[in-house]
């Protein structure tokens, strides 16, 4: 399995101009000059297999430095190696154009949009992907407008540092009027940002349906 993730990832990353060298249970950037002495970022995966058929759950961690570690994960629906497509295809679509911009600096803005914003002293540029959807096929599609706005002014005033940063938004549509919200600001929950989201009318529905986010602020030089 540790093998399928891996070549999984190489060939994600290489598509988009990236190169990616085993290094025991790591996968380091190779550098220019194609020699296998990989450096930061490195990428890991992990697979979890689900009780009793259960969906499982892939854990990757993106390091990007000695000191800071992106940590995300994500659910796969399936046994084995289709479980393990399943949640790299989930990273694909969600956090991977974003991982792209903040940590190897390369910009696909038919991908993610791409903004400025002042966060205490600090200026950042900010990049967002796409709000995706698991759940039922005529779950809705349509995000509030004040969804990411509410974000960002959280953003604006959270006590950020110049460095990098992420932000991972869950939100679950339970039914009956109830939901789920998570958002993390740096592998740790971030009590404005789930006020924020907390507090935007997102769409309701009788069955359940999932948006996840990924966001990353990048201090401008």
């Amino acid at each position: 399995m540790d093998r399928l993730i891996q070549n999984s990832l190489i060939d994600l990353f290489a598509a988009n101009d990236v190169g990616l060298v085993p290094d025991e249970d790591w996968l380091l950037t190779q550098d220019d000059d194609g020699s296998d002495d990989g450096d930061y970022p490195a990428v890991r995966g992990i697979w979890h297999e689900g009780k009793d058929g259960g969906m499982g759950r892939l854990d990757l961690d993106i390091v990007l430095d000695e000191e800071r570690t992106i940590e995300e994960s994500f659910g796969g629906v399936g046994a084995g190696k289709v479980g393990v497509r399943d949640a790299i295809d989930s990273f694909a679509r969600n956090d991977f154009h974003v991982v792209l911009a903040a940590c190897w600096h390369l910009v696909n803005k038919k991908k993610l949009a791409v903004r400025e914003i002042t966060a205490g002293m600090h200026r950042f540029t900010v990049y967002i992907g796409d709000f995706t959807l698991r759940g039922e096929s005529d779950a809705p599609m349509e995000i509030p407008e004040d969804g990411l706005s509410a974000l960002e002014a959280a953003i604006a005033t959270a006590p950020l540092t110049s460095d990098v940063h992420w932000i991972r938004v869950f939100y679950g549509n339970v039914g009956d009027g109830k939901s789920q919200v998570e958002v993390l600001l740096d592998n740790e929950p971030w009590a404005a940002g789930h006020k924020a989201i907390a507090s935007v009318d997102w769409p309701q529905h009788e069955r359940y349906y999932s948006l996840r986010n990924f966001i990353a602020l990048v201090p401008l030089d």
